[in-house]
């Protein structure tokens, strides 16, 4: 249980460096922009972009420190009590940004912009190198199992000057590639070529980075190093793949898939340090289940994480989709006509002290929505633009009520599936399983998102479909979520793998027929649901592999721990 609850904390680590990281890193490139006339059309990119989603990304940021000081006390107060200064100006830093990048906004004349946005700059720089400074004094080992340790060398020391670096330049790296696509998106081939640039070159520093720190750690941390060099090589291996890959898909123009390899890259390299890092927390001392609080309290965390995230994820996914449409306004008014010359260009108020009505008009630009065609950041729109009636808009049937039922009816299959799975009872343990089965807590850290994405593809799928084909395709999901929780009981309820094999093969033939349905619906949702498809073929073979090593009867019956 403590494994599958460090698994669920390290899920929203992730999930914050990869989201909150290129907020981050956007403002890294705030800072690089220059004056407010050579700066102003990268800014206005910056603050269009960043406006409607930074907020909602340090949700990320809270779980971790809930599910931390709630399922590892230990570890929090040893962290906390030696590591207070860097965490101190980490959250200065949050919360210095958001005042920048709120009151630059705002406000007219040139003198408070350039104060309010080096302010937010600065603070987007600060913010991610004491985070990484936390990481490396962690992986070395500076924080003692009692806390209180040296409140200067436990953050300042090659580790952690190596992490700090890092992660700047990791945060800036997803930003650059992140602004990229999003030039692509508004046809602005100036913007592209800029943005472009800065993320191949902050790709190749982050490169050259990442192999001179491996001296670093060979002199200053053993351990890490290697583990690094051991069961956690071919996550970096793909790590740098993955960051190949997204240099490549900038360099031809390609929208899809780019900011998935480039957030990918960034998450196996902290999935790295994850795996480098057990069984401890704390880099070389005090392991998971020394820190972790008794086991109700885990397992009220584990559902909570599970029903958080399911609700979450789907939410996120949607605000991001509206961002991305241009339904989510930067100042809030998203119902706009078309983006006008004197909106044009003028980096959310970065003029040159203008406080004449286009400038003031200059600060809502990210907010236009257009018929037809969405905003494309050129001096002149495609089509004329149509004014949205907001009456009209709130008469359209509310586009989340089928991700609210498909959270909930998954929500449900994961809690009546995590009541019937019992890994710990002595005869699961006594069974012969092969080599290549995952650590118990892994499967906890793979069905979470596995859930939420399915959850998300239910939703839009069914979004998506009218009439009987949306019956169908309701029936479909409903029977493959019965499939899913039915699994478990066959498996661990009634102690039977081959019960359970049966079970398994079914769930992949109506996965395959809810795939076939999904594709006709909404492709988009489909591919959303492969790895869970994958994911469940998968266990079928892990399965059949338990059923072919253990060929004798299994006592039938309630299973017992």
């Amino acid at each position: 249980m403590a494994e599958l609850v460090a698994a669920f904390l390290f899920i929203g680590v992730v999930a914050y460096a990869v989201l909150g990281g290129a907020d981050f890193g956007a403002g890294f490139w705030d800072l690089l922009a220059g004056g407010a006339k050579r700066g102003r059309e990268p800014r206005h990119l910056i603050d269009v972009s960043l406006a409607p989603v930074w907020e909602a990304n340090h949700t990320w940021l809270i779980y971790c420190l809930v599910v931390l000081w709630t399922a590892f006390p230990p570890a929090f107060a040893a962290i906390t009590t030696t590591l207070y200064i860097p965490l101190i100006f980490a959250l200065l830093g949050i919360v210095l940004r958001g005042a920048g990048f709120a009151f630059r906004k705002a406000t007219v004349r040139t003198e408070e912009q350039r104060l309010y946005g080096a302010a937010f700059a600065l603070s987007s720089v600060l913010t991610p190198y004491c985070f990484g400074a936390i990481a490396g004094g962690l992986a070395s080992g500076r924080v003692p199992t009692a806390g209180n340790g040296d409140a200067i060398s436990s953050w300042v020391n090659p580790s952690s000057i190596l992490g700090g670096v890092l992660a700047v330049l990791a945060c800036s790296y997803l930003a650059a590639t992140y602004l990229t696509v999003e030039a692509l998106h508004r046809d602005d081939q100036r913007l592209y070529r800029y943005f472009r640039d800065r993320a191949i070159a902050a790709g190749a520093v982050t490169g050259a980075v990442s192999i001179a720190g491996i001296f670093v750690l060979q002199a200053d941390s053993p351990r890490l190093f290697d583990r690094l060099s051991g069961p956690a090589l071919p996550l970096v291996v793909l790590a740098a793949v993955g960051g190949l890959v997204g240099l490549a898909l900038l360099w031809a123009k390609r929208t899809v898939g780019t900011r998935v390899a480039a957030a990918g890259a960034v998450a196996l390299v902290i999935v790295g340090w994850g795996v480098a890092q057990t069984p401890y927390l704390l880099g070389t001392h005090l392991s998971i289940t020394e820190a972790a609080a008794p086991d109700t309290t885990l397992a009220v965390v584990v559902g909570v994480a599970i029903v958080a995230g399911l609700l979450i994820v789907p939410s996120l996914v949607l605000l991001f989709r509206l961002s991305s449409r241009g339904a989510v306004a930067a100042d809030d008014r998203p119902f706009r006509a078309g983006v006008t010359e004197g909106e044009r260009g003028s980096g959310e108020g970065m003029t040159e002290g203008d406080g004449s009505a286009a400038g003031q008009a200059g600060r809502g630009s990210g907010a236009a929505l257009t018929t037809g065609t969405r905003s494309t950041g050129a001096k002149t729109a495609r089509t004329p633009a149509v004014p949205v009636d907001p009456a009209t808009v709130r008469s359209r049937p509310h586009r989340w009520v089928p991700y609210a039922l498909c959270a909930g009816a998954v929500t449900a299959t994961a809690v009546a599936g995590a009541r019937a799975t019992r890994p710990d009872a002595r005869w699961c343990r006594e069974l012969n399983t092969p080599d290549w089965q995952p650590p118990p807590w892994a499967f906890g850290a793979v069905w979470t998102p596995l859930y939420a994405s399915l959850a998300v593809a239910g939703g839009r799928a069914l979004g998506a479909a009218h009439g009987p084909q949306r019956k169908a395709l309701a029936g479909e999901l409903a029977a493959n979520l019965a499939l899913n929780a039915g699994w478990s009981n066959l498996f661990f309820r009634l102690r039977s793998p081959l019960a359970g094999l049966a079970g398994t093969l079914l769930l992949d033939a109506s996965n395959v027929r809810l795939l076939a349905r999904v594709a006709r619906t909404d492709r988009k949702a489909a591919v959303v649901l492969l790895p869970y498809a994958v994911w469940c073929a998968y266990a079928t073979c892990l399965n059949a592999s338990i059923v072919a090593r253990n060929h004798g009867p299994r006592q039938r019956g309630p299973a017992k721990s």
